[in-house]
């Protein structure tokens, strides 16, 4: 059937110069793929006039939805803008306070390595008022606990240490925040907790030297406890993680005594 209608309508249509439209016919068991054959021309016109219809159709669901929903729309739009000005300004304001406070750090830094440890305490004390939350903000607790703990005041040089800590992990300072508090908490006798701080420190330290300096404190405390074999074990690891230097001599040193005293125990 399909065959003599499209027979018919090339005689019809008694043109050469055609192109292909696909069309698909559906039925409930089966789809078949149907060729008709149209000018190119009236092609095109049909194709335009479909189009301008469907675009003018757009249009007026577009213009027909904004008149009912005109304040709705008004409204998200104005809060889009007042959130985008908003992002702006926080994040130039951020950017500001972080310069602001990296420079006053650095001269807060100055005063403390002069000794000026009045005017370093002023300092980092107005860093930490202007700037909370910021990450030289955070340091600047640090340093203040360092202050306190030059001062003598281990109570406050604790607390401060321990606020640092707990700001969040900061690769440079935390291991030293916890070495902090373990030569606080050994200068009031406390050496369990001394020992737990070290240890802490410790682990976390990744440069080898401070690495080292610390382990050899915790030996020390081991050896001042008669737990020689935990001292054993890390001076042991000083001599691993030790090229040169005064601290490898003293591990080194330290290991043949511990070694001698483990003997003559035995």
């Amino acid at each position: 059937m399909w065959d003599l209608f499209l027979d018919s309508f090339k005689k019809k249509l008694d043109i050469d110069d055609i192109e292909t439209i696909s069309l698909i016919e559906a039925n409930s068991f089966n789809s078949e793929l149907v060729s008709i054959t149209i000018p190119n021309e009236e092609a095109r016109q049909l194709l335009k006039t479909k189009y301008r219809k469907e675009f003018k159709e757009t249009i007026e669901n577009i213009v027909i939805f904004y008149e009912h929903h005109k304040k709705t729309i008004l409204w998200i739009v104005s809060g889009l803008v007042v959130l985008l000005v908003l992002f702006f300004m926080y994040k130039n304001n951020k950017q500001t306070k972080m310069a602001e406070s990296k420079e006053m750090y650095n001269l807060a830094v100055i005063l403390y390595g002069n000794g000026n440890l009045i005017q370093a305490r002023e300092a980092f004390q107005s860093i930490v008022n202007k700037y909370w939350g910021t990450p030289f903000a955070n340091r600047s607790v640090f340093m203040l606990a360092n202050i306190s703990y030059k001062e003598g005041n281990l109570d406050d040089a604790l607390d401060k240490f321990q606020s640092f800590v707990n700001r969040g992990y900061d690769e440079l300072f935390t291991p030293s925040a916890y070495q902090g508090m373990g030569q606080c908490y050994e200068q009031r006798g406390d050496l369990p907790k001394a020992i737990d701080n070290y240890e802490m420190a410790a682990d976390k330290f990744k440069d080898d030297y401070a690495r080292a300096e610390c382990l050899f404190t915790l030996a020390r405390l081991y050896l001042s406890r008669q737990e020689t074999d935990k001292a054993k074990v890390v001076l042991e690891e000083i001599l691993d993680i030790s090229e040169d230097g005064e601290i490898l001599d003293k591990a080194k040193k330290k290991l043949k005594l511990v070694q001698v005293q483990k003997e003559f125990n035995e």
